[in-house]
């Protein structure tokens, strides 16, 4: 057609394989559900899909636990950043950073991003054989259980389910850890109170978000926001975590830890930068401004 010709000119066989091709593309995506379950697949027009802040579960968390997404966002947006500087699926830890705390929607007051002046904490007491601090642990474990189940129930995939079971690893809920410790010298804790189901980190996309969702929920806490405060956290935090051991089942490189702390850095630094403080006007010349809009307007009509 391009050429000149004409409808006539045309073989009827070309009409026949566009009408075709348009018929099958109909069946493409129902189609696509079942590829996905057949083999275990999740496509990125389901990752899309999924990133939507209409699905139930996303809108529930804005209106139960507003911090938590406000976190969720926050940390999304940052492994989205460093999944495109190491070369890894950046939708993918983008999706599964929105729902990785999805559990905390079950007790939100617990957490300190939806607290409101308030903490729940300190109201708990010892009880059934556990002690004030090993409550607490378990409240703030059981988002990552309760997490697994809100997505099974919501039929999300596999992939973003690991996410949730990922996302501190075998770590330990070190604030209620410590705070054991100090209240009770001289005796030995029972750490699987204290410590999350797991497993650790399998997949780069993993490792990105558990070093993101902990450098953005520390850096809450920064009394200033320099570039060496900035810094100082996130290289605290993420050596922390190579040390503890949290990344060797997966395929993560130094060089990409590297890359992912330069961008956390430079990203932190744009999401806290300190803005100017606007002058304030004179006083003199206010009173003569206060004095000259009254003549301007024809007097006291306008007021």
């Amino acid at each position: 057609m391009l050429e000149g010709l004409s409808f006539s000119q045309l073989s009827l066989y070309r009409y026949l394989y566009i009408t075709f091709s348009c018929f099958q593309l109909l069946f493409a995506y129902p189609l696509m559900y079942v590829i996905e379950r057949v083999f275990r697949f999740t496509s990125s027009v389901t990752l899309i899909e999924l990133t939507n802040i209409n699905h139930p579960l996303l809108r529930r968390m804005s209106k139960v636990a507003q911090g938590t997404l406000n976190h969720s966002m926050q940390v999304s947006n940052l492994a989205a950043e460093v999944a495109l500087k190491i070369g890894a699926s950046s939708q993918l830890v983008r999706t599964g950073a929105l729902y990785h705390d999805i559990g905390k929607m079950l007790n939100p007051l617990f957490f300190t991003e939806n607290q409101n002046g308030v903490n729940p904490h300190d109201a708990l007491e010892a009880k059934d054989g556990f002690s004030k601090e090993e409550r607490s642990a378990q409240i703030i474990i059981g988002h990552v259980t309760e997490g697994l189940r809100l997505a099974e129930k919501h039929h999300l995939p596999k992939s973003i389910c690991n996410f949730i079971r990922t996302h501190h690893g075998r770590g330990k809920v070190k604030y209620f850890y410590i705070q054991w410790q100090n209240n009770h010298p001289g005796e030995t804790p029972r750490d699987e109170l204290f410590t999350y189901p797991g497993p650790n980190p399998f997949t780069r996309e993993q490792a990105i978000l558990m070093m993101c969702d902990a450098v953005e929920a520390s850096s809450r806490s920064l009394k200033e926001y320099t570039e060496e405060a900035i810094s100082g956290l996130v290289n605290k935090i993420i050596d922390g975590q190579v040390q503890a051991g949290y990344f060797q089942e997966c395929p993560i490189t130094f060089r990409d830890i590297q890359d992912a702390k330069r961008v956390l850095i430079d990203s932190l630094k744009t999401v806290y930068h300190t803005r100017i403080a606007y002058p304030e006007l004179n006083k003199d010349k206010q009173k003569a401004q206060s004095s000259i809009w009254p003549h301007l307007l024809g007097g006291n009509r306008y007021y």
